[in-house]
């Protein structure tokens, strides 16, 4: 008897120690529990002693390669920054949440997803100058409801993230807070698999995560939808002592939007590159030339008329940015006395028009786009 109330111990304690581990796990970042590349094998440079601009990419956040994979296969910027000893080179990072450590100088520009993009303007010194894409995060039901019967319900989410931002104004809309709904943190990979068991009712979370439990999970419907941007920052130490290299690429990310718009047979290479570019990075890739993918990639870039410019409100007071930045203070993500009125110093909404006044000297009603990259996606330390 004695023997069993041991074991029996031993087993609860277990128990208790996985279920901490688990819970400490989910108030993790998705990247930071998901394995990836070993960025610190990366090769960074530094600046004008290395002439080489560290681009840190997202091979997975399609269509937020639309930008990239445009520069990468750029010869115009190619022989722009060549004519002055310059040259890019691409670092693969599963997420904006992944760069954080690497913003000490390390990377010259980023592609960063809205939520990681205000940590880094915060905590590092960063600036946002353009829109990379402009999607959406979605609240899926496994069947239609309304969001105030979402109470009283178990909701899956990844803490920390737009999706989690989408989830609390979506509440706050039906009267409702995070208290009134059973909380299930977790990863975006887990969701279908949670709904079809009915381990939890709703989910909140971002493409293409949607558009595949929608189509693989009978009954799913959205009801709730939120805006989510993706952004290109800089590092402020290389825009300011090193504009000759930095303009050739706002240059670059103005001329991919205008030969986006130029032809449909663009959008369609431009995915081809994408496709490559995950199946490097991660070995898998579901994007494909076609008219699916064409409609999204639109839909997140070229249809927006001022793309890639960043709104003309992100840094006013009660911006959609602005609201994102208080939500990450109370979930204790940036420091509860942080400023917005400091904060969105950082959001540099000139670059791109003045580049745009200059447009013939920098060339972006011009294309020359590279079958191939032109330069390497990782260099890695020997």
């Amino acid at each position: 008897m004695r023997t069993k109330i041991i074991v029996a111990l031993f087993v609860v304690i277990g128990l208790a120690i996985g279920i901490r581990l688990g819970l400490d796990q989910a108030r993790l970042p998705v990247a930071a529990v998901t394995a990836g590349p070993d960025y610190d094998s990366y090769v960074y440079g530094r600046g004008e002693e290395a002439k080489i601009i560290d681009v840190g990419t997202q091979p997975l956040g399609t269509p937020a390669t639309f930008i990239t994979e445009c520069l990468l296969h750029d010869r115009i910027l190619q022989q722009q920054l060549a004519a002055t000893g310059w040259q890019l080179r691409e670092h693969g990072y599963r997420s904006g949440y992944d760069m954080l450590p690497y913003l000490d100088g390390r990377l010259d520009v980023m592609v960063q997803g809205d939520i990681p993009a205000l940590i880094a303007i915060q905590q590092h010194r960063v600036e946002i100058v353009a829109v990379c894409s402009l999607g959406y995060n979605a609240i899926i039901a496994s069947h239609t409801l309304i969001p105030s019967e979402l109470k009283g319900l178990r909701v899956g989410y990844p803490v920390g993230t737009a999706s989690h931002f989408a989830l609390e104004r979506t509440l706050a809309s039906a009267g409702l807070a995070m208290q009134d709904i059973v909380s299930v943190p977790m990863s975006p990979q887990a969701m279908q698999a949670a709904l079809r068991r009915r381990q939890v009712e709703a989910v909140a979370v971002w493409e293409p995560v949607i558009s595949t439990i929608l189509s693989n999970v009978e009954g799913s419907a959205i009801i709730s939808k939120s805006d989510t941007y993706t952004f290109v920052t800089v590092d402020q130490e290389f825009a300011s002592h090193h504009p000759a290299a930095l303009h050739p690429v706002l240059a670059a990310i103005l001329r991919a939007a205008r030969w986006g718009r130029q032809d449909e047979e663009n959008l369609r290479t431009n995915l081809r590159w994408d496709r490559e570019a995950t199946l490097r990075f991660a070995g898998a890739s579901d994007v494909e030339p076609t008219a699916r993918w064409i409609r999204r990639l639109r839909d997140d870039t070229i249809d927006n008329p001022s793309f890639p410019m960043l709104p003309l409100e992100v840094r006013t007071p009660g911006s959609f940015q602005h609201q994102q930045f208080e939500f990450l203070k109370t979930i204790g993500r940036l420091p509860a006395q942080a400023e917005w009125r400091q904060a969105s110093e950082r959001v540099n909404i000139r670059c791109l028009p003045d580049i745009i006044e200059q447009g013939r000297v920098w060339q972006i009603d011009r294309f020359d786009y590279a079958p191939n990259k032109l330069y390497p996606d990782k260099e890695r330390a020997q």
